[in-house]
Protein backbone atom coordinates (compact mmCIF):
# COMPACT_ATOMS: atom_id res chain seq x y z
CA UNK A 1 0.00 0.00 0.00
CA UNK A 2 3.07 2.49 0.98
CA UNK A 3 4.25 1.83 -2.79
CA UNK A 4 1.23 2.58 -4.62
CA UNK A 5 0.93 5.93 -2.29
CA UNK A 6 4.63 6.89 -3.22
CA UNK A 7 4.26 5.89 -6.87
CA UNK A 8 1.44 8.08 -7.02
CA UNK A 9 1.90 10.81 -4.80
CA UNK A 10 -0.60 10.77 -2.28
CA UNK A 11 0.96 11.39 1.00
CA UNK A 12 -1.29 11.36 4.12
CA UNK A 13 -1.80 15.32 4.05
CA UNK A 14 -3.86 14.49 0.92
CA UNK A 15 -5.59 12.49 2.68
CA UNK A 16 -6.75 14.25 5.11
CA UNK A 17 -7.38 16.80 2.79
CA UNK A 18 -9.62 14.32 1.18
CA UNK A 19 -11.55 13.31 4.03
CA UNK A 20 -11.81 16.45 5.79
CA UNK A 21 -13.49 18.15 2.35
CA UNK A 22 -15.47 15.23 1.72
CA UNK A 23 -16.95 15.20 5.03
CA UNK A 24 -18.09 18.80 4.63
CA UNK A 25 -19.40 18.83 1.49
CA UNK A 26 -21.81 15.55 2.55
CA UNK A 27 -22.58 17.29 5.88
CA UNK A 28 -23.37 20.61 4.06
CA UNK A 29 -25.36 18.38 1.80
CA UNK A 30 -27.57 17.10 4.91
CA UNK A 31 -28.43 19.88 6.33
CA UNK A 32 -28.75 23.05 4.21
CA UNK A 33 -29.18 22.44 0.76
CA UNK A 34 -30.82 18.85 0.43
CA UNK A 35 -33.69 19.98 3.19
CA UNK A 36 -34.51 23.19 1.12
CA UNK A 37 -34.41 21.37 -2.24
CA UNK A 38 -31.31 23.57 -3.61
CA UNK A 39 -29.96 22.95 -6.78
CA UNK A 40 -26.25 24.33 -6.93
CA UNK A 41 -24.78 21.72 -9.14
CA UNK A 42 -23.09 18.96 -9.12
CA UNK A 43 -24.02 15.27 -8.98
CA UNK A 44 -25.18 16.02 -5.24
CA UNK A 45 -27.59 18.34 -6.54
CA UNK A 46 -28.52 16.02 -10.21
CA UNK A 47 -29.25 13.45 -7.25
CA UNK A 48 -31.65 15.76 -5.42
CA UNK A 49 -33.29 16.15 -8.79
CA UNK A 50 -33.66 12.25 -9.20
CA UNK A 51 -34.74 11.72 -5.65
CA UNK A 52 -37.51 13.78 -6.33
CA UNK A 53 -38.73 12.05 -9.38
CA UNK A 54 -37.18 8.60 -8.44
CA UNK A 55 -37.04 8.28 -4.99
CA UNK A 56 -33.86 6.55 -5.34
CA UNK A 57 -31.06 7.34 -2.33
CA UNK A 58 -28.92 10.00 -3.33
CA UNK A 59 -25.91 8.29 -2.34
CA UNK A 60 -26.91 5.61 -5.01
CA UNK A 61 -27.01 8.21 -7.51
CA UNK A 62 -24.20 9.58 -6.82
CA UNK A 63 -22.15 6.21 -6.68
CA UNK A 64 -23.57 5.62 -10.49
CA UNK A 65 -22.86 8.85 -12.08
CA UNK A 66 -19.27 8.63 -10.91
CA UNK A 67 -17.66 5.93 -12.12
CA UNK A 68 -17.71 6.76 -16.12
CA UNK A 69 -16.65 10.64 -14.88
CA UNK A 70 -13.00 9.09 -12.91
CA UNK A 71 -12.35 7.24 -16.50
CA UNK A 72 -12.71 10.48 -17.60
CA UNK A 73 -10.21 12.22 -15.38
CA UNK A 74 -7.93 9.32 -15.79
CA UNK A 75 -7.68 9.98 -19.73
CA UNK A 76 -7.69 13.75 -19.44
CA UNK A 77 -6.53 15.17 -16.03
CA UNK A 78 -3.99 12.25 -15.40
CA UNK A 79 -3.08 9.16 -13.21
CA UNK A 80 -2.54 11.00 -9.77
CA UNK A 81 -5.23 13.34 -10.10
CA UNK A 82 -8.01 10.02 -10.87
CA UNK A 83 -6.37 7.88 -8.20
CA UNK A 84 -7.14 10.64 -5.65
CA UNK A 85 -10.58 11.26 -6.66
CA UNK A 86 -11.25 7.90 -6.61
CA UNK A 87 -11.09 7.87 -2.95
CA UNK A 88 -13.10 11.10 -2.65
CA UNK A 89 -15.77 9.75 -4.96
CA UNK A 90 -16.06 6.93 -2.75
CA UNK A 91 -15.93 9.11 0.31
CA UNK A 92 -18.19 11.73 -0.43
CA UNK A 93 -21.40 9.06 -0.68
CA UNK A 94 -20.19 7.22 2.20
CA UNK A 95 -20.65 10.26 4.24
CA UNK A 96 -24.11 11.04 2.73
CA UNK A 97 -24.69 7.99 3.91
CA UNK A 98 -23.54 8.67 6.99
CA UNK A 99 -24.92 11.62 7.80
CA UNK A 100 -28.46 11.20 6.63
CA UNK A 101 -29.92 11.09 9.81
CA UNK A 102 -29.09 14.64 10.51
CA UNK A 103 -31.73 16.82 10.97
CA UNK A 104 -32.10 20.16 8.91
CA UNK A 105 -30.26 23.64 10.37
CA UNK A 106 -32.69 25.38 8.85
CA UNK A 107 -35.90 25.33 6.73
CA UNK A 108 -34.95 28.72 4.96
CA UNK A 109 -34.04 28.59 1.80
CA UNK A 110 -31.72 31.86 1.76
CA UNK A 111 -30.01 30.65 5.06
CA UNK A 112 -29.37 27.50 3.40
CA UNK A 113 -28.44 28.88 0.04
CA UNK A 114 -25.72 31.18 1.68
CA UNK A 115 -24.32 28.40 4.22
CA UNK A 116 -24.40 25.74 2.40
CA UNK A 117 -22.68 27.07 -0.38
CA UNK A 118 -19.82 28.22 2.30
CA UNK A 119 -19.16 24.70 3.48
CA UNK A 120 -19.62 23.09 0.25
CA UNK A 121 -17.28 25.87 -1.29
CA UNK A 122 -14.70 25.26 1.76
CA UNK A 123 -15.01 21.61 1.45
CA UNK A 124 -14.48 21.36 -2.44
CA UNK A 125 -11.45 24.14 -1.68
CA UNK A 126 -9.73 21.45 0.36
CA UNK A 127 -10.05 18.54 -1.95
CA UNK A 128 -9.01 20.53 -4.69
CA UNK A 129 -5.83 21.29 -2.70
CA UNK A 130 -5.01 17.74 -2.59
CA UNK A 131 -5.29 17.82 -6.67
CA UNK A 132 -8.37 15.18 -6.24
CA UNK A 133 -12.31 15.52 -6.38
CA UNK A 134 -14.81 14.19 -5.23
CA UNK A 135 -16.27 12.98 -8.23
CA UNK A 136 -19.06 14.18 -10.25
CA UNK A 137 -19.15 17.25 -11.85
CA UNK A 138 -16.25 17.96 -9.55
CA UNK A 139 -14.01 16.19 -12.22
CA UNK A 140 -16.10 18.30 -15.19
CA UNK A 141 -14.22 21.11 -13.25
CA UNK A 142 -11.08 20.20 -12.88
CA UNK A 143 -11.14 19.07 -16.67
CA UNK A 144 -12.34 22.47 -17.62
CA UNK A 145 -9.35 24.01 -15.19
CA UNK A 146 -6.64 22.29 -17.35
CA UNK A 147 -7.52 22.90 -20.60
CA UNK A 148 -8.44 26.37 -20.33
CA UNK A 149 -7.39 29.42 -18.08
CA UNK A 150 -9.97 29.75 -15.56
CA UNK A 151 -9.43 28.85 -12.52
CA UNK A 152 -11.07 26.09 -10.37
CA UNK A 153 -13.77 28.54 -9.06
CA UNK A 154 -14.84 29.62 -12.45
CA UNK A 155 -14.96 26.30 -13.73
CA UNK A 156 -17.06 24.46 -10.87
CA UNK A 157 -19.59 28.09 -11.71
CA UNK A 158 -19.76 26.38 -15.84
CA UNK A 159 -20.19 22.53 -14.62
CA UNK A 160 -22.51 22.98 -12.33
CA UNK A 161 -24.50 25.46 -13.89
CA UNK A 162 -25.66 22.88 -16.35
CA UNK A 163 -26.75 21.20 -13.79
CA UNK A 164 -29.08 23.92 -12.27
CA UNK A 165 -30.78 24.16 -15.49
CA UNK A 166 -31.94 20.84 -15.05
CA UNK A 167 -33.96 21.59 -12.17
CA UNK A 168 -36.26 23.07 -14.16
CA UNK A 169 -37.60 19.75 -14.60
CA UNK A 170 -38.63 19.37 -10.73
CA UNK A 171 -38.21 22.91 -9.20
CA UNK A 172 -39.83 26.02 -9.66
CA UNK A 173 -37.74 29.24 -10.92
CA UNK A 174 -37.83 30.51 -7.00
CA UNK A 175 -35.80 27.03 -5.85
CA UNK A 176 -33.46 27.87 -9.26
CA UNK A 177 -32.65 31.33 -8.16
CA UNK A 178 -31.67 30.04 -4.82
CA UNK A 179 -29.52 27.52 -6.56
CA UNK A 180 -27.51 30.02 -8.35
CA UNK A 181 -27.04 32.49 -5.44
CA UNK A 182 -25.55 28.69 -3.87
CA UNK A 183 -23.13 28.56 -6.53
CA UNK A 184 -22.05 31.67 -6.73
CA UNK A 185 -21.19 31.49 -3.18
CA UNK A 186 -19.74 28.14 -3.48
CA UNK A 187 -17.22 29.45 -6.35
CA UNK A 188 -16.09 32.46 -4.24
CA UNK A 189 -15.45 29.98 -1.47
CA UNK A 190 -13.38 27.66 -3.38
CA UNK A 191 -11.25 30.47 -4.83
CA UNK A 192 -10.39 31.85 -1.39
CA UNK A 193 -9.25 28.51 -0.23
CA UNK A 194 -7.00 27.70 -2.86
CA UNK A 195 -5.38 31.20 -4.06
CA UNK A 196 -6.13 32.54 -0.37
CA UNK A 197 -7.63 35.82 1.31
CA UNK A 198 -4.60 37.09 2.90
CA UNK A 199 -5.52 40.70 2.29
CA UNK A 200 -2.20 41.90 1.26
CA UNK A 201 -0.81 44.92 -0.47
CA UNK A 202 1.83 45.25 -3.24
CA UNK A 203 3.02 48.57 -2.64
CA UNK A 204 5.21 50.36 -5.43
CA UNK A 205 7.18 53.29 -4.23
CA UNK A 206 8.94 56.32 -6.71
CA UNK A 207 10.48 58.74 -4.32
CA UNK A 208 13.95 61.04 -4.68
CA UNK A 209 14.43 59.93 -0.86
CA UNK A 210 13.93 55.91 -2.10
CA UNK A 211 17.16 54.97 0.53
CA UNK A 212 15.47 56.65 3.20
CA UNK A 213 11.81 54.69 3.02
CA UNK A 214 13.88 51.88 2.09
CA UNK A 215 15.68 52.20 5.76
CA UNK A 216 12.10 52.70 7.45
CA UNK A 217 10.27 49.68 5.88
CA UNK A 218 13.06 47.17 6.86
CA UNK A 219 13.50 48.86 10.46
CA UNK A 220 10.00 49.94 11.22
CA UNK A 221 7.88 47.27 9.10
CA UNK A 222 10.53 44.48 9.59
CA UNK A 223 9.21 43.47 5.62
CA UNK A 224 11.85 43.02 2.85
CA UNK A 225 12.41 45.09 0.49
CA UNK A 226 13.00 45.08 -3.63
CA UNK A 227 14.85 47.89 -5.41
CA UNK A 228 14.04 48.40 -8.93
CA UNK A 229 15.87 51.25 -11.34
CA UNK A 230 13.44 52.90 -13.58
CA UNK A 231 13.39 55.87 -15.70
CA UNK A 232 11.03 58.87 -15.53
CA UNK A 233 8.70 58.86 -18.56
CA UNK A 234 9.06 62.42 -19.09
CA UNK A 235 12.05 63.44 -18.58
CA UNK A 236 13.55 60.11 -18.92
CA UNK A 237 15.79 60.75 -15.68
CA UNK A 238 17.07 57.64 -13.65
CA UNK A 239 15.27 57.15 -10.43
CA UNK A 240 14.41 54.09 -8.32
CA UNK A 241 11.40 52.39 -7.56
CA UNK A 242 10.75 50.33 -4.00
CA UNK A 243 8.83 47.24 -3.98
CA UNK A 244 7.17 46.00 -0.93
CA UNK A 245 4.37 43.61 0.21
CA UNK A 246 2.44 44.55 3.59
CA UNK A 247 -0.07 43.72 5.20
CA UNK A 248 -3.83 45.86 4.81
CA UNK A 249 -3.40 47.17 8.86
CA UNK A 250 -0.13 48.41 8.03
CA UNK A 251 -1.34 50.47 5.12
CA UNK A 252 -1.95 53.49 7.02
CA UNK A 253 1.36 53.60 8.99
CA UNK A 254 3.60 53.21 5.51
CA UNK A 255 1.43 56.10 3.78
CA UNK A 256 2.44 58.40 6.74
CA UNK A 257 6.02 57.64 6.77
CA UNK A 258 6.36 57.88 2.99
CA UNK A 259 4.75 61.42 3.11
CA UNK A 260 6.81 62.42 6.21
CA UNK A 261 9.94 61.22 4.16
CA UNK A 262 8.98 62.62 0.69
CA UNK A 263 5.55 64.20 -0.12
CA UNK A 264 5.99 64.42 -3.50
CA UNK A 265 6.38 60.27 -3.27
CA UNK A 266 4.43 58.11 -6.37
CA UNK A 267 2.71 55.62 -4.59
CA UNK A 268 1.00 52.71 -5.76
CA UNK A 269 -1.32 50.02 -3.97
CA UNK A 270 -2.17 46.92 -5.68
CA UNK A 271 -3.82 43.94 -4.08
CA UNK A 272 -1.60 40.74 -3.59
CA UNK A 273 -2.64 36.91 -2.96
CA UNK A 274 -0.82 34.08 -1.88
CA UNK A 275 2.07 35.64 -0.38
CA UNK A 276 4.82 33.15 0.45
CA UNK A 277 7.40 34.26 2.34
CA UNK A 278 9.00 35.62 5.48
CA UNK A 279 6.19 37.35 7.37
CA UNK A 280 3.73 35.51 5.25
CA UNK A 281 2.34 32.36 4.54
CA UNK A 282 5.97 30.90 4.56
CA UNK A 283 5.86 31.38 8.28
CA UNK A 284 3.80 27.98 8.94
CA UNK A 285 6.33 26.04 7.73
CA UNK A 286 9.80 27.42 8.70
CA UNK A 287 8.18 29.98 12.03
CA UNK A 288 10.87 32.73 12.30
CA UNK A 289 12.65 32.59 16.16
CA UNK A 290 11.20 35.29 18.08
CA UNK A 291 13.00 36.65 20.99
CA UNK A 292 11.67 35.74 24.24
Amino acid sequence: MNEIIKDYRLDWKDILYIIVGSFLISFSFQVFLLPNDIISGGVSSLSIILHEITNISPALIQYAFNIPLLFLSYFLVGKEVAFKSILGSLLFPFFTSLVSSLDPWTHDQFLGAIFGGVLTGIGLGIVYKARSSTGGTSTVAQIIEKYTNLSMGSATLIADGTIILMGFLTFDLEAILYGIICLAVISRAIDTVLVGNINSKTVLIISDQAELIRQEILEKFDRGVTLLDVRGGYKKDPKQMLMVVISEREITALQEMIIQNDEDAFVVFMAASDVLGRGFSLDKYFPTNQQQ
